[in-house]
């Protein structure tokens, strides 16, 4: 077990990673014309694929009308559309309507980042990567309980 120091360095380092993360999207939805919440549902739906509106509010840990209004802008902005869901005629699914332009913007503008991420981590061990992934998967499921938390009215 780390240290009461230890401990106080990794949680200073994983709040300068969050930083620059946002930082970084709010970047990328700039370049996209979006704001950044519209552009990470957007980018949920990029890396699960279409998915319904309901469980992209669960996903992201908003609200259903927050998803509503961000699901409306997408469409608006030709990102995404709603179709019929076959499986439940009282919900829609969402899915990227992208063309292939705006496809390769979104993907060349995170090209560079895999890259050097791959440099980067190529010095560690498969047994260091996979404590890293367990830390940061932790992470991300207590930062989407906060999320809801904070959401709730």
């Amino acid at each position: 077990m780390g240290n009461i120091a230890q401990t106080k360095n990794l949680l200073s380092a994983m709040r300068t990673l969050s930083t620059q993360q946002i930082m970084l999207h709010q970047a990328v939805a700039d370049r996209l014309n979006l704001n950044l919440t519209d552009y990470k549902c957007m980018d949920f739906i990029a890396h699960f694929g279409p998915m319904t509106a309901g469980e992209l509010a669960k996903l992201s840990g908003l609200t259903t009308g927050a998803i509503t209004g961000a699901i409306d802008r997408l469409e608006k902005g030709g990102y995404a559309r709603r179709i019929d869901n076959p499986k439940d005629r009282r919900s829609v699914i969402i899915e990227l309507t992208w063309d292939d332009t705006n496809r390769k913007q979104y993907e060349e503008t995170f090209h560079p980042l895999e890259r050097e991420m791959q440099k980067m981590t190529a010095s560690y061990t498969n047994k260091e990567l996979t404590l890293f992934t367990e830390l940061i998967g932790k992470e991300a499921k207590l930062l989407h309980e906060q999320t809801v938390r904070l959401s709730k009215k």
